[in-house]
């Protein structure tokens, strides 16, 4: 018999426990089990299936589980795809990061559990899928505006997450319906950047704003908003002109709360321009007179973005300030993100290698950079011929 517990899950937590009350103080529970469906010599597989209203029906459930598997029988699953995305989103809230869940929660929630919510599993087509994709880039947005090609993108990325698990825990036969469902965006119409201008322009206009050293610092770094809004003042080296990503400020499965960078190279130093380093000087003289004018009430985060008493700043209220003063200022909206893609380009068109611009980002590999800024290259390697070819003249004319 293959091998397979049976576990009791709080409903009011989701933490598994053998009290008869749970910590928290709940007493209702729901029950699941978990089976190996390996055989000997082969990969472990692991079946796992919640929602049993007693230990009884778990245990029966599991067995007729164990005795599939013992005849190599692939069980019949009668799921709808709201079912299993409700069991898969749950088994994936401590294994990805807490903004990656909540956005395959919105995303399912907007536009794939309307579309496909109540069909069985194995009803979900490729042809389906690539239906729903064509449906949420031509209307799928608010008000039956088209969706970003890098959002439709997401959104099958995520199922063929989810589908593949379904196979993996032998849910579905194979293969998996939402693979190359949907084609790999091959333009970056969502990156929309300034000039160098336009960014003098907008910082000339927010000189007054609260927030003027976000923008200088986002602007002159390439940081994230989670990044920005999580900067402590330890992080930062004034006399070093420089600052350190130690951790982010994001919302999760579990509200805003702190968290580690996006990827390992996501912690790294960044070095600043003096012009930047007498602004944050003075950003620290300013907060300084409101941590006593807040005096009791102040709440000590160390952060270098704060509120009027110290908290931190919710990364939306950012968003939409930045909005609203784009517009004030007369300049071509874009997204706060592309604060950071202004960074990145204007640095790759000022001749910086891309090496030092991904380091300065954290992107994980430079190949993520001079994928993301190719639309860049073509111009910088016109002016490396026109450079090579001065050279080379200049030599032969010394010959």
């Amino acid at each position: 018999m293959r091998q397979g517990r049976v576990t009791r899950r709080c409903k009011v937590c989701g933490k598994d426990s053998a009290q008869r009350r749970c910590p928290c103080g709940s007493d209702r529970f729901t029950w699941s089990y978990t089976v190996d469906l390996s055989g000997p010599g082969e990969p472990r597989k692991q079946q796992h299936r919640s929602g049993f209203a007693t230990k009884e029906a778990a245990v029966a459930a599991m067995g007729d589980a164990q005795s599939r598997a013992a005849r190599g029988e692939q069980e019949p699953t009668k799921l709808t795809f709201r079912e299993w995305f409700e069991q898969w989103i749950a088994s994936r809230r401590g294994e990805v990061r807490g903004s990656t869940f909540v956005n395959y929660q919105s995303a399912a929630r907007r536009y794939v559990l309307p579309a496909i919510g109540g069909l069985r599993l194995g009803a979900v087509t490729k042809a389906r899928l690539r239906a729903l994709y064509q449906q949420l880039a031509e209307n799928g947005g608010r008000g039956g505006r088209p969706l970003s090609q890098k959002t439709v993108h997401n959104v099958s990325a995520m199922l063929t997450k989810v589908f593949g698990d379904a196979i993996e825990d032998r849910l579905l036969p194979g293969p998996n319906p939402a693979e190359r469902a949907h084609k790999l965006p091959t333009s970056r119409i969502d990156m929309r950047t300034w000039t160098g201008r336009q960014v003098a322009g907008f910082l000339d206009f927010v000189g007054s704003d609260r927030l003027f050293c976000l923008w200088r610092v986002a602007f002159f770094t390439g940081m994230r908003r989670g990044e920005l809004l999580g900067l402590r003042w330890r992080d930062v080296d004034l006399d070093g002109a420089a600052l350190s990503i130690q951790q982010t400020y994001i919302r999760g499965a579990e509200g805003l709360g702190y968290g580690a960078p996006k990827t390992a190279k996501g912690r790294r130093r960044i070095t600043l321009d003096a012009e930047t380093v007498g602004i944050l000087r003075a950003q620290k003289r300013a907060q300084a007179t409101l941590r006593i004018r807040a005096g009791s009430i102040w709440k000590d985060n160390d952060l270098v973005f704060a509120r009027e008493d110290g908290s931190p700043i919710d990364p939306d209220v950012v968003s939409t300030q930045f909005y609203r003063l784009t517009a004030r200022a007369g300049l071509p909206r874009i997204r706060l993100h592309d604060i950071r893609h202004t960074h990145a380009t204007l640095l790759l068109m000022a001749g910086v290698h891309p090496k030092v611009v991904s380091e300065r980002l954290g992107h994980s590999s430079i190949l993520i950079t001079l994928d993301t800024y190719s639309h860049v290259l073509p111009g910088l390697q016109e002016d490396a011929v026109d450079r090579f070819a001065a050279v080379v003249g200049a030599k032969a004319r010394s010959i």
